[in-house]
């Protein structure tokens, strides 16, 4: 029986803030490790609200770049792909392009990439630049990182504000409502 959790057992579940987290703690690691790691949904274990990488897992050719061949160690370029085909999965529950992946992408290099839901919308074009055809055209990973990063903090910002507003609201609402409750609740 399988005691982790992956980004496999919640993806389509996550929020934004999730999605962005997951990114910082990875691309962090990305940063600091010399050699190849494959990415993809079985390999990145979630902690609490930490993600971390396991390293022992096998490829998944559908989180593999375009150019990337499934026996060879993946370059930082290959790796900020399928950071950004797992952060896509994770976000929506669905495998990128179709469910085909880089595979699809290096057969019909021309495919429009995909977009989020509206509430993800800063995260879109961060998934863009990671997901480009053309591994030149790709993010760099320290730019990932602090990109990342600010979009945690950004969508943490958003989320207080708007638990703020709310909280305005239903002390307004209850407010109102308290002056007349005893005289409406009375049936005659």
């Amino acid at each position: 029986m399988k005691n982790e959790i992956t980004i496999r057992d919640i993806a389509g579940f996550c929020p934004e803030e999730a999605v962005w987290k997951m990114m910082a703690d990875v691309s962090g690691v990305l940063l600091k490790e010399t050699n190849g790691v494959v990415i993809h949904p079985d390999a990145i274990l979630v902690d609490g609200d930490t993600f971390f990488l396991e390293n022992r897992t096998t490829p998944d050719s559908t989180f593999l770049a375009p150019e990337q061949e499934s026996s060879q160690k993946p370059d930082t370029e290959q790796m900020v792909w399928a950071l950004g085909a797992t952060a896509y999965f994770m976000a929506t529950g669905h495998i990128i392009f179709g469910g085909f992946g880089g595979q699809y992408q290096r057969q019909h290099p021309a495919v429009a990439l995909p977009m989020l839901s509206k509430s993800m919308y800063e995260l879109t074009p961060v998934l863009h630049r990671c997901l480009q055809q053309k591994p030149t055209e790709r993010i760099r990973l320290e730019e990932l990182k602090g990109l990342a990063d600010n979009g945690l903090v950004a969508c943490n910002k958003r989320t207080r504000e708007s638990h703020v507003q709310k909280m305005q609201e239903l002390t307004h609402i209850a407010k109102c409502q308290g002056e007349r409750w005893p005289e409406q609740m009375i049936e005659t």
